[in-house]
């Protein structure tokens, strides 16, 4: 018993936390070269929405967002989204092509995937080649599949690797800690985060397929729904720090290329949210805060893809005040994943959650992956981090939280679009589901703090 208490996830006590949170006079900004005047950030704060209430409460939230996380509120930056695999391993190969000093890649999931007619492998050993170095970090358990000698040939030509926490290596707290990032980073210059593996599950045969319970293996039958953001800006310098954190030490780095200098690229605001997976104090999950702190501070709706939804108590709390004081909060879920107990977990708070005005769907189809957020039209999150206790407690994550409009607006017309092909749960259907099926429901949380 000890061995799995050892395992399960210390959820943060985010009350106390909050309250422990030296309040913050001003909402900081940093731009391209200097510190924006609080005049200028004022100004912008008041363009991302023309409801006063929501600008009030955004900035509210975003004092302590301030406190919890290390990392800087920047200006000046540009986000192209990607949705799906194909558009993230096509732009993947556009700019490891292009880089000319130094790649960096951290994946829980590492495999050498097709990035449309080419390898990782084939475009990662040409650039070794040409001289550009590569570093690369990957989770022990989640690219266990990966032949090992994937990696060698990538060492041999002279890539550097870190393996983050080996399976037979450390305390079993350790080798539970899992580095469940996606980060690629080029020059310093340019990066791509969310939820998108180097994972061949991605390869999909090209058209969308019909989920059949009999299909041999259905979750490589049909395409992956998940959603990467590309980043340009000064942002890029927290990245770049993020991906370092996790660096074996006994491999020293020459950093002096990591760090360009940085210009303007845009005109968005955002900040870069990185969870350890050691975690010393509360304030160390910063982004299961933040979350917390963004959902109480919602006005008017809340759209959430979540592809693992196992949420803990204040999480699950949080979404029911919100829809309780007239927030609209939609929710889209997988109706199968490759966690049963995960999805057993999920459906055992649909009754709970649609009681209290929560609107669900499962998306039909497709595997859904994603891991985004929209709150209000005017503040996102695209990450890595799932709405459950291994990402809270557990997991070595990275998330992105946007500000703006047009970020929003376009991930709110893809869960719109999603939830057209999804089937919506109603409470009375769902209040007839068998005897058998509940008790399954209600069994598997014994695990969630596991999951």
């Amino acid at each position: 018993m000890s061995l799995l208490l050892s395992s399960c996830a210390v959820i943060p006590d985010h009350k106390q936390t909050f309250e422990n949170i030296e309040p913050q006079q001003k909402v900081e900004v940093v731009g391209a070269k200097k510190e924006l005047p609080q005049a200028k950030v004022s100004k912008a704060l008041q363009k991302l929405s023309p409801d006063e209430s929501i600008r009030a409460s955004l900035e509210a939230h975003l004092k302590v967002e301030q406190a919890i996380s290390d990392n800087h509120l920047f200006a000046d930056n540009a986000f192209t989204l990607l949705f799906n695999g194909q558009s993230t391993f096509s732009k993947m190969k556009e700019l490891l092509g292009s880089a000319e000093k130094n790649i960096h890649l951290e994946y829980f999931t590492f495999e050498d995937v097709d990035l449309g007619g080419v390898t990782l492998k084939a475009l990662l050993l040409e650039k070794l080649a040409q001289g550009v170095e590569v570093h690369v970090i990957y989770d022990a358990y989640g690219s266990q599949q990966t032949p090992p000698e994937f990696f060698e040939s990538l060492k041999n030509a002279g890539a550097k690797i870190t393996v983050f926490h080996p399976l037979n290596e450390g305390s079993l707290t350790q080798r539970n800690q899992r580095d469940h990032r996606k980060i690629m980073v080029v020059d310093g210059k340019v990066a791509i985060i969310g939820g998108v593996n180097l994972s061949k599950t991605y390869q999909s045969k090209g058209s969308f397929k019909t989920y059949k319970k009999d299909t041999v293996n259905p979750l490589t039958d049909v395409v992956w729904r998940d959603t990467d953001v590309m980043v340009q800006g000064p942002i890029l310098s927290d990245i770049q720090r993020i991906f370092l954190s996790n660096w074996d030490e006994k491999q020293p780095l020459d950093e002096s290329n990591f760090f360009p200098k940085l210009s303007k690229q845009g005109n968005q605001f955002a900040r870069v949210i990185a969870t350890p997976a050691t975690k010393q104090k509360d304030t160390d999950s910063p982004y299961y805060l933040t979350l917390l702190s963004a959902i109480d501070s919602a006005e008017d709706r809340i759209m959430i893809n979540a592809a693992y939804f196992v949420p803990t108590k204040a999480q699950l709390q949080a979404l029911i005040n919100a829809a309780n004081r007239g927030v609209r909060v939609q929710l889209l879920v997988p109706s199968f994943t490759d966690s049963t107990l995960s999805l057993l977990v999920q459906r055992s708070r649909y009754s709970l959650l649609l009681e209290n005005q929560v609107e669900i769907y499962e998306m039909q189809g497709q595997v859904l992956h994603a891991k985004t957020i929209t709150i209000d039209g005017v503040w996102s999150s695209i990450g890595s981090s799932n709405f459950d206790y291994r990402s809270a407690g557990i997991n070595a994550e990275v998330d992105m939280v946007i500000l703006g409009k047009e970020v929003a607006k376009a991930l709110e017309e893809m869960f719109k679009e999603d939830t057209t092909s999804a089937k919506k749960i109603e409470l009375e259907e769902w209040k007839k589901r068998g005897l058998l099926e509940r008790i399954k429901q209600l069994s598997a949380r014994m695990f969630e703090g596991f999951l």
